[in-house]
């Protein structure tokens, strides 16, 4: 990367010719009526934050209509997927494969605990499992190395990462805190948008980044896998910035664990005229940190107990 300004976007061969959504709908239907009542509620948890807040108020009893329009929203991501990836199959095989996929990331996010992740800080429940999440969420972002702060111009919420700020990794929270922020992510670009996005912006600030702040490359692999098979169609953008040269290594090993659809939205910019003319072009200067280009509003400090503990799961930091 030229230590001018530059601007570098990472290019595969993704087929992404449109679907009719009629036959997205036909397909995401079928699908639907195949699975269970517990299933097609764990699909909808998993596709809104609103509805998962809802259906867990114990005063509340959503419909099974509205239950069955979120559970939707996740499917049709996975036959969005296939549909990028394998154009030549025929749709009923897209179907089967997204189904199947699909039934997989309901048992991931079983295991992760992922709603808990999503609620551990609502109300500060009692609850053992809670109380461990938020311990290891405060302690593996005791240094500030991500938060969720400020929106694109098209409400997206940015989630920005801080690679200098790390030196020691946890594998449990390595991985459950990355699914906390992108969940966090996702829930703040929903009520800012009224559901009408479903995608964050990631950025990672690699100013100041070295050899020292690499985490190891089987945790990094383990990570992107559970993201590329669990959290598809997640993600507007990916801007990596300022990355010095030593990065290169690093990303020349990792680059092999991320999907080609994810591949195509990485952008790495470098320089304050690039930075500017990319992420200046998106975000407006009331809502971009400073870090980002010259002319951004927003300070750069963060207050971790603040974000974590005051701030409700769906408001980025600062926001309320």
């Amino acid at each position: 990367m030229a230590p001018h300004d530059s601007l570098t976007i990472i290019e595969d061969e993704v087929i992404q010719s449109p679907i009719s959504q009629s036959k997205i709908d036909s397909l995401s239907s079928h699908i639907l009526n195949n699975l269970t009542n517990e299933e097609k509620e764990q699909a909808a948890r998993a596709s809104s934050y609103k509805y998962l807040v809802l259906a867990t108020d114990p005063s509340q009893n959503p419909s099974s209509d509205l239950r069955d329009e979120h559970a939707k929203v996740t499917i049709e991501k996975y036959l969005t997927v296939e549909q990028k990836l394998h154009k030549s199959h025929p749709h009923e095989q897209w179907a089967i494969n997204a189904q199947t996929k699909f039934k997989k990331t309901l048992e991931f996010r079983n295991e992760y605990n992922v709603d808990d992740i999503r609620l551990c800080f609502k109300g500060e429940s009692d609850s053992e499992l809670h109380a461990h999440l938020r311990d290891g969420l405060l302690k593996r972002y005791c240094n500030g190395a991500s938060v969720v702060r400020g929106y694109s111009k098209e409400g997206h919420a940015l989630l920005q990462n801080f690679p200098r700020t790390e030196t020691a990794w946890d594998e449990e929270f390595f991985i459950k805190g990355n699914i906390f922020m992108l969940e966090k992510a996702l829930a703040c670009t929903e009520r800012r948008t009224d559901g009408s996005q479903n995608k964050v912006i990631v950025m990672y600030d690699y100013s100041g980044y070295g050899l020292a702040n690499a985490p190891p490359t089987k945790l990094v692999g383990k990570l992107l896998m559970c993201l590329r098979d669990h959290f598809p169609e997640k993600l507007q953008n990916v801007f990596v910035v300022d990355a010095p040269f030593v990065f290169r290594a690093f990303w020349a090993i990792i680059k092999h664990f991320i999907d080609p659809i994810t591949k195509e939205l990485v952008c790495f910019i470098s320089g304050e005229e690039a930075k500017k003319q990319v992420l200046g072009s998106i975000i407006e200067e009331n809502e971009a940190s400073t870090w980002m280009f010259d002319g951004a509003k927003v300070d750069c400090e963060v207050d971790v107990k603040t974000f974590f503990k005051d701030t409700p799961f769906e408001y980025t930091y600062g926001e309320n």
